[in-house]
């Protein structure tokens, strides 16, 4: 089965993905993956938004699956801390698209560094 990396992004890319909001988001990504049986290989996240590696066997099954963690995810964050809606405005916290790519078996490891490692590039967020 192919692997996808897949990106998306907080709504009006808010910089959400901090504190409790990160620390909550990363058991629920598991969580998720886990009760919709989604293999997912690697994740990580910036500030403002989420990449993902996983294995699919075609792009409508990758789009259930993001369909599932930026649903599942949005709806028990919010569940849980209630106040994240409030700072959003919107009921949802992601926006509606994600990007998507296929990577060749030869380029998971690159690819899940990249992923893995979102955080030690937060310099070009700098405000």
């Amino acid at each position: 089965m192919p692997l996808y990396h897949v990106w998306f992004a907080t709504k009006r890319r808010k910089w959400l993905l901090q504190g409790d909001v990160e620390y909550l988001l990363r058991e629920e990504i598991v969580s998720v993956a886990r009760e919709k049986a989604i293999d997912l290989i690697e994740f990580g996240m910036a500030v403002d938004h989420v990449h993902v590696l996983i294995r699919a066997a075609d792009r409508r099954e990758v789009s259930r699956a993001m369909n599932y963690i930026k649903g599942l995810t949005s709806r028990r964050l919010f569940d849980r801390l209630p106040e994240l809606k409030l700072d959003i405005g919107m009921n949802n916290l992601w926006q509606h698209r994600y990007g998507v790519k296929v990577v060749p078996e030869s380029g998971k490891d690159t690819v899940a560094r990249y992923i893995r490692t979102q955080e030690e590039r937060l310099e070009k967020y700098a405000r």
